[in-house]
């Protein structure tokens, strides 16, 4: 014992090491899972995920410096110092959650969130580095520095490591955000109550450390068994309208919302009761994918008839039909409207999402069934492994996927992408992706467009007003050129017009085209151009 390290505890309690090197293997786990979860929700929250993780492990990392440069200061009490340190860190990150949900729903600013994200990160990171420090002097008593290093970190390490794979393969799918978050944090303290009673006549302010922990421990955990209730009312405040389902699958968040009352029945789904459902503005049923609305089903026919009628009247034939996304069943309703459509492949990567749409019976009803009609074939795969590996060919490819505001939608609005899916275009056939808003991502519409083009097909833009999402649009491809003036209308629809059809292909000046770069799997601009500060006002 040094003269400067006083109040240290015993060197007879040897027993108390695999309690310490336990502490620092769970405070490990528990630190990286904060990281992701204030990271994840940055994500869900704003997107642009490659933009928000790195600021989060970057800010996160220094400030774990920062604390191991303060702890040279804790001279006096070190258990008593690494209890509270525990303490506080549970405290912090298992309220992290709430924190930033409180502040995106009632700040009104990107300043205010911004703001309590970086003072979480900072205190936690702090806080956590802190910790190794102040351990590894407490038990260089029982050994070598040299063994005690080498201790410390390799159960540092492994905490790391368990932390980052629990995380993705079971807290976020079983626990969620909100709730993972209040679980990790009284395990912080539970790490902090062990220490505490296994050296208990170490420490000096025993008592007032055993209620702070209790306080906060119990606090804790009446939230984790609370955590399904909590999450729901922070949703609520979200979406703004009764959330219908929730749930967290292993790729996305998926929200279902209604306004108003169920509208499902059981009655023959005729054309003119699709008219009527849609007709009930009040019963609005919108689906969201990761805090993205997918579809409201006020309008969503005209973003549908839209994606898909162009292409599947420009086509030569329509045989076979591929959709890649549009797992919500409504892109599919529109193609088996044509009667020579005799297969539909529709490749989505999350079986949850089909299965939700397959089985819920408001979705069923806006779908028609198309989930389970027997020309259509669901496959579970993520949608550029599929174009890479199969040897089908298709007559029409139908694009509907999410918005790219993260790396891994980035790659299938990619010029890579695009060629392997001409790959698979029969001659004379067709290809149509949504490309979001004109309007509010301009440069990342036209940078779709582009990469299209780069592919090597002839392409065409358009779009038109869907009133839930605002102006969007889509772009049309073909291995031939493309007649925009004389698309036939071949069904029945509820909004497109034979006449209105060419109007779609028109833009004004301040959505016109725009030179931009090609997005590209390597150098994925897409992701810049799409958050685009005119989303703000959306």
């Amino acid at each position: 014992m040094t003269a400067n390290d006083d109040n240290l505890p015993l060197k007879s309690q040897r027993r108390g090491v695999p309690i310490l090197l336990f502490s620092v293997c769970v405070a490990a786990a528990c630190a990286i899972i904060y990281e992701i979860i204030i990271a994840s929700i940055s994500s869900y929250l704003l997107g642009n995920s490659v933009h928000h993780f790195s600021i989060t492990i970057g800010l996160f990392m220094s400030s774990m410096g920062l604390g191991s440069f303060l702890s040279k200061y804790f001279v006096r009490r070190l258990i008593d110092r690494f209890i509270l340190i525990e303490v506080a860190i549970g405290l912090l990150g298992g309220i992290s959650t709430v924190l930033l949900f409180w502040m995106y729903v009632y700040s009104g600013s990107d300043i205010g969130y911004f703001a309590v994200m970086f003072a979480l990160i900072v205190g936690i990171g702090t806080l956590v580095g802190l910790e190794i420090p102040i351990l590894t002097r407490i038990m260089k008593q029982y050994g070598s520095l040299r063994m005690t290093l080498a201790n410390v970190l390799a159960f540092d390490y492994i905490g790391a490591l368990v932390g980052s794979i629990a995380f993705p393969l079971f807290l976020l799918k079983h626990l969620g955000l909100v709730q993972t978050a209040f679980v990790v944090g009284f395990l912080n303290v539970l790490v902090a109550m062990a220490v505490l009673f296994q050296y208990w006549r170490d420490v000096a302010k025993r008592f007032i450390l055993t209620v702070f922990a209790s306080l906060v421990g119990l606090a804790l955990l009446i939230a984790s068994v609370r955590g399904a209730s909590i999450s729901e009312r922070l949703e609520a405040d979200i979406y703004n309208n009764q959330i219908v389902l929730s749930t967290q699958s292993k790729y996305q968040k998926i929200v279902l919302t209604r306004m108003g009352n169920a509208w499902w029945s059981d009655e023959p789904r005729t054309n003119k009761q699709q008219k009527a459902i849609i007709a009930k503005r009040s019963n609005d049923l919108r689906l969201f994918i990761d805090g993205q609305l997918q579809f409201s089903s006020v309008d969503e026919y005209r973003y549908h008839e839209a994606l898909v009628h162009p292409a599947m009247s420009v086509a030569n034939k329509r045989d076979a039909v591929l959709i890649l996304g549009g797992g919500d069943g409504l892109a599919a309703r529109e193609v088996l409207k044509y009667s020579d459509v005799q297969r539909i492949i529709l490749v989505d990567i999350d079986p949850e999402i089909t299965r939700i749409c397959s089985t819920n019976p408001e979705i069923v009803a806006l779908n028609q069934g198309s989930l389970t009609h027997p020309k259509v074939v669901i496959i579970n795969q993520d949608a550029y492994k599929f174009v890479e590996k199969t040897d089908e060919v298709f007559d029409v490819i139908i694009i509907d996927l999410p918005d790219p505001n993260h790396e891994s939608l980035s790659k299938l609005y990619a010029v890579e992408f695009y060629r392997l899916t001409a790959r698979v275009l029969c001659p004379g056939g067709s290809l149509v992706t949504q490309s979001t808003s004109p309007f509010f991502a301009r440069a990342a519409f036209w940078c779709i467009h582009h990469s299209i083009e780069a592919a090597g097909l002839h392409t065409v833009a358009y779009h038109l007003e869907v009133p839930s999402m605002g102006d969007w649009g889509f772009n049309l491809a073909s291995n031939r050129p493309i007649d925009v003036k004389n698309i036939p209308l071949r069904v029945e629809t509820l909004y497109l017009t034979q006449s209105y059809l060419p109007a779609m292909f028109g833009f004004g000046k301040d959505v016109a085209e725009i030179e931009t770069s090609i997005n590209t799997l390597l150098r994925p601009i897409l992701m810049d151009y799409y958050n685009d500060k005119r989303w703000t006002y959306y």
